[in-house]
């Protein structure tokens, strides 16, 4: 649409110096020719045309390999050369204009000696105009060329950093849960294939959703479900977690992996084996606001007390993927961790099902 647009305007623009150089033609034909037919309209407008079309292919000429070539590079010598050149190379051609055409329409020049050098003076005093703006306008391409280019660079490298922080979200719970696995494995659990299928489905979320720029925020529930149901998994039933969704989750859209961080952390530095303090994990919506919390006890005995690349790459996805749509407000003290996140969703995908307002306990071992 914006190509479209552009070669609108450039049609319009030398339709509008046709029309100019006809009105000239026509208002000069009328007051110097004793007889002004239709006729002569006709040819008139047919040499204001072919004018047109000449002018039009110099400043073309000039815009689009001149000016950049030569012009922008400070090569203004050669490229004076190169426009007294151009202007050369045109002249033939006015030349034919002036001198066949006019005596073919039978139209007198007023005493007025058609030669070459006349045609070039007049060539070159009638483009000095197309030529400063061929300059101006390939100034102007140039501009928007160099700005597309750069918007496209820095699309791409914002790209690159997003596959990049998403390649580098925590695998501590992933080796934890394959570790679990592998023991439940060993001692023949019933509870292995689940698991297993668990994790499954956990991976394929990672690998194939989060291609995508966003995905369906059930489906961002359900990866948070799966990924609580495998914590208690491995901690052979003596987990206390509690996971609530509130409002209108169908349909609403996220960027994929963006929760998941705060609960790994809270799973690695908190404690998940008090009933009294149980990790809770918040999530209701408003409108096309999300607000998520995540709370937890923190656990003295962890050896590991950095933070980890988790909370810095969710910070800076937020950054990249929310501008001004979000707000991160995380409270610590010696016993407690909480994080609290708003920000706005994409809108409701059409077609989906219609919205419902739930309030349901979504895990609560």
């Amino acid at each position: 649409m914006h190509k479209k647009k552009i070669i609108l305007f450039h049609v319009l623009f030398w339709f509008f110096d046709f029309f100019k150089d006809a009105v000239y033609g026509f208002q000069y034909y009328y007051f110097y020719e004793s007889q002004y037919t239709l006729e002569s309209l006709y040819k008139t407008t047919a040499i204001d045309f072919m004018r047109t079309l000449l002018t039009a292919a110099l400043f073309y000429a000039n815009a689009s390999v001149l000016v950049p070539r030569l012009f922008s590079k400070g090569k203004y010598v050669l490229y004076v050369i190169s426009v007294l050149a151009l202007v050369v190379a045109f002249t033939p051609v006015h030349y034919l204009l002036e001198t066949i055409l006019l005596k073919y329409f039978s139209w007198s020049t007023y005493g007025r000696e058609i030669t070459m050098i006349w045609i070039f003076q007049s060539v070159l005093r009638g483009s000095i105009m197309y030529i400063l703006l061929g300059i101006a306008y390939g100034y102007v391409v140039d501009y928007f060329k160099t700005q597309e280019e750069k918007k496209q660079l820095e699309q791409a490298k914002l790209t690159t950093e997003l596959a990049f922080l998403r390649s580098q979200i925590n695998p501590h719970f992933l080796f934890n849960t394959i570790n679990d696995i592998y023991s439940l494995t060993y001692q023949k659990s019933d509870l292995a294939p689940d698991a297993l299928l668990k994790l499954s489905g956990l991976l394929r979320y990672m690998l194939r959703e989060s291609e995508q720029q966003q995905v369906l925020l059930k489906k961002e529930v359900d990866y948070l479900q799966d990924v609580v149901e495998l914590q208690r998994i491995g901690l052979k039933g003596n987990a206390f977690i509690d996971l609530t969704a509130e409002g209108s989750i169908e349909g609403k859209l996220i960027a994929p992996l963006m929760l998941i961080s705060f609960v790994e952390n809270a799973f690695k530095h908190g404690v998940c084996t008090d009933p009294v303090d149980p990790v809770s994990i918040g999530l209701r919506v408003e409108e096309h606001t999300l607000y998520f919390t995540v709370f937890n006890k923190k656990n003295k005995d962890q050896k590991d007390k950095t933070g980890g690349i988790g909370l810095t790459n969710v910070r800076r996805r937020l950054e990249l993927l929310y501008p001004e749509k979000y707000t991160l407000d995380i409270t610590e003290d010696e016993q407690t961790y909480l994080v609290e996140l708003s920000l706005q969703l994409g809108k409701t995908i059409t077609g989906a099902a219609k919205p419902t307002s739930i309030k349901t306990v979504l895990a609560e071992v």
